[in-house]
């Protein structure tokens, strides 16, 4: 059996998860602008995409409500809250990641592992490839961080 490093934070996995979840805060904080400078050009471009990283997880939910209260007031759209909204969940939860803290990725793992019904039933809805891959890295990063977590407790 192989030693797990001192602090979990020293291993690839969670260089890995911290990596992918800056880079996804990234790309998405662009949508969110592109949609935001240039909504038309931007939505016709990335309808499909965004549908595809977005729809049904719980950033989409709570864009939805937010939606609901400007959508009259400002014209609004849940489509282009939504790439802002999944942008900071990710950079917080690269955050909580960092911060080394056994309640933080508690945290992470308890939100994501929340999404995962959301995401089965967007698939179930409207197949993706997107969607596959989403539900796939959100799945292999709960189960990743819930296994390191039991380790410790273990240990």
């Amino acid at each position: 059996m192989v030693n797990a490093p001192a602090n979990p934070r020293e291993s690839a996995g969670f260089r890995l998860i911290i990596g992918y979840k800056f880079v996804k805060a990234a790309l998405m904080l662009g949508v969110a602008l592109w949609l935001t400078t240039a909504p038309g050009a931007a939505f016709r471009t990335l309808n499909l995409v965004a549908r595809d990283l977005a729809e049904g997880g719980l950033a989409l939910r709570a864009s939805d409500i937010v939606a609901d209260a400007f959508v009259e007031q400002r014209g609004w759209s849940g489509e282009q809250s939504s790439p802002g909204l999944d942008s900071v969940s990710s950079a917080v939860e690269a955050v909580l990641l960092l911060s080394g803290k056994t309640w933080a990725q508690w945290v992470v793992i308890v939100g994501l592992a929340c999404l995962i019904p959301f995401e089965i039933l967007s698939i179930e809805h409207r197949p993706g490839i997107g969607k596959f891959l989403v539900l796939g890295a959100n799945a292999a990063i709960v189960a990743y961080l819930a296994w390191v977590q039991m380790r410790k407790t273990r240990a």
